[in-house]
């Protein structure tokens, strides 16, 4: 099941509120970090569907014709 941006822009809000009633020093840094990856995920898919957008098309390109075997060689010659 995927998250969508607008869960984790909800979950980084959620962080924000136990972040003002953090009480210890790492507490305080948990939910700093958590806070910073919930908007880096509700902003990751927006910024792949510009990417893709921005990525030109594949060419088209005729398939190439199979390169006839060589000869074998002999190697005692």
């Amino acid at each position: 099941m995927s998250t969508t941006a607008e869960e984790y822009q909800a979950k980084a809000a959620e962080t924000l509120v136990q972040l003002e009633a953090a009480t210890s020093e790492a507490e305080r840094a948990r939910l700093r970090r958590a806070h910073g990856v919930y908007k880096k995920l509700s902003t990751h898919g927006a910024e792949a569907a510009a990417r893709a957008e921005m990525k030109p098309e594949p060419r088209i390109r005729p398939e190439k014709q199979p390169i006839a075997p060589a000869a074998p060689r002999n190697y005692f010659k």
